[in-house]
């Protein structure tokens, strides 16, 4: 009894000092997803830690976390910053999305239930009301997430789930510059999104992977246009 309870103490401590470490790695993923620390930043481990009044040590376990989100990186000295993201990056996550996303709508218009249907409905609904652009992009990216779990594929989502936190950040961005044109951001998403949902809604396997693919593809042709005006607007 005494080396189980030592067993389980020990896992309580450790539980916890990862329950920090996520804490830590989640408050700095928003703010880099918000774009309050711009891309190419540096991250101080020591004035992050101050900050957030946690040890060095969840500061640097979260910091990997994110570097295997794809959205920091470390120098050969082992200074984080914010990742920049390439026009190379963006053409490589398209792919990756026509890939892993066209597959998802095909087999979330197989296979999914009534209440994976239910919930790609709300997730509709609550996007076109909210008017708050981080919240948009929080919304948009739960639609994409909500396919692949109605898809059934546990392997697929698995795959998305590398390239999931890069594509919100660079979605928040788009969502960002489109405000700063005046252009209506869940408007721009529901003609993507309604159709994905009908053609899922329906059982149509077909006009799903054609309807995302037509989505993705537009994605990718905002990004260079993003990117050509340099523009870091405000949320």
């Amino acid at each position: 009894m005494p080396e189980n309870s030592s067993n389980s103490a020990t896992g309580l401590k450790a539980i916890k000092r990862l329950s920090m470490a996520d804490e830590v790695a989640s408050q700095v993923r928003s703010a880099i997803i918000a774009g309050e620390i711009p891309e190419g930043s540096p991250i101080s481990e020591i004035q992050l830690a101050e900050r957030l009044q946690v040890s060095r040590v969840p500061v640097r376990e979260a910091l990997v976390e994110l570097e295997h989100d794809g959205i920091v990186q470390f120098d050969h000295r082992g200074r984080c910053q914010v990742r920049e993201f390439t026009h190379h990056d963006v053409e490589e996550l398209v792919s990756l999305r026509i890939n892993l996303e066209v597959m998802s709508a095909k087999l979330a218009a197989k296979h999914r239930s009534a209440s994976d249907l239910a919930k790609l409905e709300r997730n509709v609904v609550a996007l076109k009301k909210e008017k708050d652009v981080t919240i948009m992009s929080r919304l948009d990216v739960e639609f994409h997430d909500l396919i692949m779990q109605a898809s059934g594929h546990h392997r697929l989502l698995v795959c998305w789930r590398t390239i999931r936190t890069q594509f919100e950040v660079l979605l928040a961005k788009a969502h960002r510059w489109q405000k700063s044109q005046r252009i209506p951001v869940s408007d721009h998403a529901l003609r993507g999104h309604l159709p994905i949902l009908q053609a899922i809604s329906e059982s149509d396997p077909t006009q799903a992977g054609k309807a995302m693919l037509s989505h993705v593809r537009e994605w990718g042709e905002w990004m260079p246009l993003i990117e050509s005006t340099n523009t870091t607007p405000s949320s």
